[in-house]
């Protein structure tokens, strides 16, 4: 296994896993390391570190956190989205809470949560113990716990350099997708939703467990992580003009009546395209179309 580990002993029996990436946002938790220990550990944990060294890695050392108390994230959506696949081979009763420090650079889940900004007091957050049975969307066989997307800038966040984002922040995911837009290809999705049958050629499929996605906190500003159901935005194709009033209206939350625009909940909807389409979750890649779209179970998060 790839990452290093190390055990700082407490007194007593809870036990925490703390799993950091050291490459996430501008690595600002690599110089808070030790405040971080230290208030973990006079909230009365034992504290196993593991500094990752993949995403693959993370996912596999969420795997095996079993015999924990609590798992703790430090990085960003990508890495929550390995953290809670690798918690969900877990049987239920089996799972540690889940606990984040957000360090990455959207930190979309995090504002949906209303975690802290600020690392030490993320750290209060997690040491309170305060608990919220959180949705965990699923697609096919994989689960994401922000956003599943497909279409138009889409796969912007898999392909930014981490040198860059680390660098210029969420500006990279929008340079990013700029470049793409010249040679983008709408594609028609198929699905049926309360009796309706609908064929489109759209531009952009998004369903949210969140509110938030690539750091644009409104596009769903109702929507909730504990109500049982996904918000579904879809864009169908239309002229550069109505595409970009369309966008700029999602950007600021203003809430739109537009043929273009397709908006509803779900607990589970199935998508058929008319050519395999890549699927992002949470930034990172997700599978090709078809897909099954449902909210799925329950996980514990510390909030």
């Amino acid at each position: 296994m790839e990452g290093e580990s190390l055990i700082v002993k407490g007194l007593n029996r809870k036990r925490l896993c703390l799993v950091y990436n050291p490459y996430a946002g501008r690595r600002k938790f690599n110089y808070q390391f030790d405040t971080v220990i230290r208030i973990f550990q006079d909230s009365g944990y034992e504290v196993l570190i593991h500094r990752t060294g993949s995403p693959q890695d993370l996912e596999a050392v969420a795997a095996e956190c079993s015999e924990v108390d609590t798992l703790v994230i430090a990085g960003g959506d990508g890495s929550i989205h390995r953290a809670v696949n690798g918690l969900m081979k877990l049987p239920p009763g089996k799972r540690p809470r889940l606990g984040i420090l957000p360090v990455g650079t959207a930190n979309d889940l995090a504002y949906s949560l209303n975690l802290p900004k600020k690392i030490p007091e993320a750290c209060q957050v997690i040491a309170k113990g305060r608990i919220l049975e959180m949705d965990v969307g699923v697609i096919n066989d994989r689960y994401f716990v922000n956003v599943a997307s497909a279409g138009l800038l889409t796969d912007v966040s898999p392909t930014v350099d981490i040198r860059v984002k680390n660098a210029l922040g969420q500006l990279a995911y929008y340079l990013r997708g700029l470049e793409t837009l010249p040679s983008f290809r709408p594609f028609r999705i198929e699905f049926t939703h309360r009796g309706q049958h609908y064929e489109e050629e759209v531009l952009l499929m998004l369903a949210l467990n969140g509110m938030s996605v690539g750091g644009l906190r409104k596009l769903v500003p109702g929507a909730s992580l504990t109500d049982g159901f996904l918000d579904l935005v879809i864009i169908r194709q239309s002229g550069w003009p109505e595409t970009l009033r369309l966008f700029l209206g999602l950007l600021t939350g203003e809430r739109m009546a537009s043929e273009r625009l397709i908006l509803f909940q779900t607990a589970e909807v199935r998508l058929a395209t008319d050519r395999p389409v890549y699927s992002d979750l949470d930034g990172e890649w997700g599978p090709k179309s078809p897909w099954v779209i449902r909210s799925g179970p329950k996980i514990d998060v510390l909030h």
